[in-house]
């Protein structure tokens, strides 16, 4: 077993094992079993169609939380899940989650605990969902943030040599839509390695998709009270209310979460 210490970067008492994609749970958290999604459940996005490994691909551990800190959680209607997702790739396309949609105008807040992150946003057509209005791409490292704004759908992508781990803040209003990117068989670009390089492609299931806007993560937002080298879970005793974006969406403006290069 080789044991990576998660816990300077998520704030919780979290080791990962690197050889079986798991986490392991220290004093004071609840176990709690992973929801895995398996290559059969990504078929309908990949380019791929007859791709037949990895089986596994990333492992989704919801609502994990210290004990007693469930109460405080369900009083500000929010989730706090980490998700694990392998270091491999999907044919040529680099690793990836699913994608989804948020509904009405909810956002979502990431953190990355380990390794290294790509996040596609994209947000459509509030009439044509075939035409995708703006595209971002960032690519995060440890202790930072990435916050989705509303109407924005995205996917995670690993395109690194290792394990990437994230968590996320999230209201527990509501329910992921993943049909959207199902029905598009993925997102609006394709990401390909491609001798050591990246290759994006768009996807032909758009009528109209917007260039690429690459974007670094903002260090610090003091209004949704966010600083690169806090654990954001730590909002959770000490400034929760910053979190109110999350349930209270449009409120707030969404401006400045990014630095596009």
């Amino acid at each position: 077993m080789q044991l990576q210490d998660l816990s300077k970067t998520s704030g919780l008492a979290l080791k990962l094992d690197t050889k079986k994609h798991e986490l392991i749970f220290g004093g004071g958290m609840a176990k709690v079993s992973p929801a895995i999604r398996f290559l059969k459940d990504m078929k309908e996005v990949l380019v791929g169609k007859d791709i037949t490994k990895p089986d596994e691909l990333y492992y989704m551990y919801r609502d994990l939380h210290e004990a007693g800190d469930g109460k405080l959680i369900r009083r500000n209607a929010l989730r706090y899940d980490v998700t694990i997702i392998r270091a491999d790739r999907l044919g040529n396309e680099f690793m990836k989650t699913a994608g989804h949609y948020h509904p009405g105008d909810y956002g979502e807040l990431y953190e990355v605990v380990s390794g290294e992150a790509w996040c596609l946003l994209q947000k459509p057509n509030a009439k044509d969902k075939r035409v995708i209005e703006d595209v971002i791409l960032v690519k995060a490292k440890a202790h930072d943030k990435i916050v989705i704004p509303p109407g924005y759908g995205h996917i995670l992508i690993n395109a690194a040599k290792e394990d990437l781990v994230t968590s996320n803040w999230v209201s527990s209003e509501f329910s992921s839509e993943y049909e959207l990117y199902k029905k598009a068989h993925g997102a609006a670009y394709y990401i390909f390695e491609d001798n050591l390089n990246e290759r994006f492609e768009v996807n032909p299931y758009f009528k109209e998709v917007a260039k690429i806007r690459p974007a670094e993560c903002v260090q610090e937002i003091k209004k949704f009270g966010l600083r690169s080298g806090v654990p954001m879970y730590l909002l959770l005793h000490h400034e929760v209310k910053k979190l109110d974006f999350l349930n209270n969406p449009l409120k707030y403006d969404y401006s400045d979460v990014f630095v596009f290069l």
